[in-house]
């Protein structure tokens, strides 16, 4: 009777340590996250990865204007009122003229030659000296420019300016006659010099030029011209020659006996034979 009491009595007991055990387990186990945990576990992960990709690529995806070029310059255009238009231009052009086809709003028309454009009329305003006693000058940095539109190069930051100037503005200056000497030379480029002279000849009116350089051989005749701006053309050497035009006509005559006539053109050209 005894043992089967102590039987009854460890059985209580074992069982009393098993639910002990259990009750000690359930407390202390660790709690798996819920589906929605993971869920946002997930979207913080993924918001974040799309979040370092948008922070780079802004960084990593910007591209310059495809329609940008390598030069920024500025073009102003001084009308006969004072008033100025500019125009900013972004180009990848070697010469004035084509950045003037680009600059939006620009317009300007002129005489062609096989030297280039004479710029004549500018944003519908003509300026036509043997017309209008004015013309179009060209000045790059507010230097006076020492090429025509077709020659002038474009260089990055420059402005160039078009600016309407009435033969008025030489008023006070010595000379009775205005004229232009247009020197162009072998590679093309063509070099202008506006001149206010009371010459009766070309030769004289040349020495007048600031910046005009030229050399010969003298002759009961006159001079023959062989080196104009430091550039040498003599036909027996050079197989070239200095052509003198007068408005674009042969000239008839040498540089010291061409009359000088107000508004007149005299040009000096590089000429192979």
């Amino acid at each position: 009777m005894k043992n089967k009491k102590g039987l009854i009595i460890g059985a209580v007991s074992l069982i009393v340590l098993i639910a002990a055990f259990l009750v000690i387990y359930n407390i202390a186990k660790p709690k798996p996250s819920s589906g929605n945990d993971g869920q946002n576990t997930q979207q913080a992960a993924s918001d974040t990865a799309v979040s370092d990709t948008d922070n780079s690529g802004a960084a990593d995806t910007s591209e310059a204007d495809p329609e940008a070029g390598s030069k920024n310059i500025t073009i102003e255009v001084k009308s006969a009122d004072g008033s100025t238009t500019s125009y900013s231009v972004s180009t990848d052009a070697d010469y004035l003229r084509q950045a003037m086809d680009e600059a939006e709003g620009l317009t300007y028309s002129g005489t062609e030659s096989e030297y280039g454009m004479m710029v004549e009329v500018v944003n519908g305003e003509q300026a036509i000296y043997a017309e209008d006693n004015a013309y179009w000058a060209f000045y790059v940095n507010g230097e006076y420019g020492q090429y025509g539109i077709d020659s002038q190069p474009v260089e990055d930051g420059a402005t160039y300016s078009i600016v309407y100037e009435s033969a008025e503005a030489f008023a006070d200056t010595e000379g009775s006659k205005h004229i232009i000497i247009e020197v162009t030379g072998s590679d093309g480029n063509t070099v202008t010099y506006e001149v206010a002279t009371d010459a009766e000849f070309l030769r004289q009116a040349m020495d007048e030029a600031e910046g005009l350089t030229y050399d010969g051989t003298e002759s009961d005749f006159g001079m023959m011209v062989e080196t104009v701006n430091g550039e040498q053309a003599i036909y027996a050497e050079d197989n070239a020659y200095w052509a003198f035009y007068v408005d674009g006509e042969y000239g008839q005559y040498g540089i010291d006996s061409q009359p000088v006539e107000d508004g007149v053109t005299y040009s000096i050209v590089y000429e192979a034979a």
